[in-house]
């Protein structure tokens, strides 16, 4: 698992993980919609497979990555190589959705094996400790 706080204070960059990936946006703090849209278009090009939004307008996250999704192929077919799941749990809490995230969300539309996971967390300080450990303990 790949830990990423987002800043508020800097533009939005994504680590580099190889694809590919699940992501969980963590939502906690207000996005702009333009952040919010060159975060999905970054996810869709760089590999993520599966996205999982929680937090604050996480349907909005939800819709975001499959516009971009779509984008990526002129609002046309999407092959399931690059089809990219998404969910939203606006009715969960942070341990189930990081649970759900390591024993459920594992792989792709099309069968392929998501073994690494990228945690955006859009807080309002670092938090990566708590982060892991919640997600290791998905794992039991």
């Amino acid at each position: 698992m790949l830990y990423h706080y987002v800043d508020p204070t800097t533009p939005v960059s994504l680590p580099r993980i190889a694809s590919p990936y699940k992501c969980v946006v963590l939502i906690e703090r207000q996005v702009s919609a333009e952040a919010r849209w060159q975060v999905s278009k970054d996810l869709v090009a760089s590999g993520c497979r599966y996205m999982l939004a929680w937090g604050l307008e996480c349907s909005l996250w939800d819709d975001s990555v499959d516009m971009a999704n779509l984008e990526q192929f002129g609002y046309g077919d999407v092959p399931p190589e690059h089809f990219v799941m998404t969910t939203w749990h606006s009715d969960e809490t942070l341990p189930e959705v990081l649970h759900f995230a390591r024993r459920h969300a594992t792989q792709t539309y099309d069968d392929v094996a998501l073994d690494r996971c990228l945690i955006l967390d859009f807080s309002a300080a670092p938090r990566e400790p708590e982060i892991r450990a919640l997600y290791d303990a998905g794992e039991a």
